[in-house]
């Protein structure tokens, strides 16, 4: 198998890893279920990048990565991604890539809405203190996944043709 179709494949399996991590990191996480009891307002846990996203983006998140491993498991497997495969993996690497942009920056909102929440709760000693909250390491490992999708696709585009 060529190096630029690996590269998009691995880009899509790091990807689906990073969906499976959590979205925010807090040491206050387990207390969360106990603060949703009383207050419905409040998150009653910490969700995963996937479990994040909207249903229509969780469905074509899914369709775009269906796309980028057929692209990639098209004969002949030992040659470059064609132009055009190549084009549409790039293409939709950074429209993945943007997307996760979009993501993490709606995670930073989430993360200090909790930690101002973290910081009420501890100053009416409701918990033991206020806790930080910050950005999972799932966005990382998401932003490595797209970027390999991306490289993967961009290599393919130098030096192939359409012949």
């Amino acid at each position: 198998m060529h190096s630029t179709r690996l590269l998009s494949l691995a880009g899509v399996v790091v990807g689906i890893v990073g969906l499976a991590l959590t979205s925010l990191d807090t040491e206050g996480e387990g207390l969360l279920a106990g603060i949703h009891a009383q207050n419905p307002d409040a998150p009653g846990g910490i969700p995963t990048i996937w479990g994040g996203l909207d249903l229509w983006a969780q469905w074509l998140v899914v369709i775009l990565m269906i796309v980028l491993v057929v692209l990639a498991l098209r004969p002949p497997l030992r040659a470059k991604l064609d132009r055009m495969s190549a084009l549409v993996t790039t293409v939709i690497g950074v429209g993945l890539l943007i997307y996760a942009i979009v993501k993490f920056v709606d995670a930073g909102d989430k993360a200090d809405k909790l930690a101002a929440l973290f910081g009420q709760l501890a100053a009416g000693g409701a918990i033991p203190a206020a806790y930080g909250v910050g950005r999972g390491v799932g966005f990382v490992v998401l932003f490595v996944g797209t970027a390999l999708v991306i490289f993967g696709g961009a290599m393919g585009l130098f030096g192939s043709s359409d012949e």
